[in-house]
């Protein structure tokens, strides 16, 4: 099963990406790297949080419940 991960940006701004579970920890680490700025969420679950603070990350985590997002299709395939 595809995962669904979101990141999100300090001005509200955000990008979902369908990733394969093959490539995960690669996107993973990826994001930490050169989107140090911005939470991750994968699946729904805050896993990177950067420098921003618990209510920013708790109004994200209640957006996320009500996107419906179809993770049937990879956004990109890592070689």
């Amino acid at each position: 099963m595809n995962h669904v991960t979101i990141g999100i940006y300090p001005n509200g701004e955000y990008k979902v990406n369908i990733v394969r579970p093959e490539d995960l920890e690669n996107h993973i680490e990826y994001n930490k790297t050169w989107r140090f700025g911005r939470l991750l969420f994968v699946d729904g679950v805050c896993i990177y949080r950067s420098h921003l603070n618990e209510s920013f990350i708790q109004k994200w985590e209640e957006k996320i419940k009500d996107m419906k997002i179809d993770s049937s299709v990879p956004s990109k395939e890592y070689h």
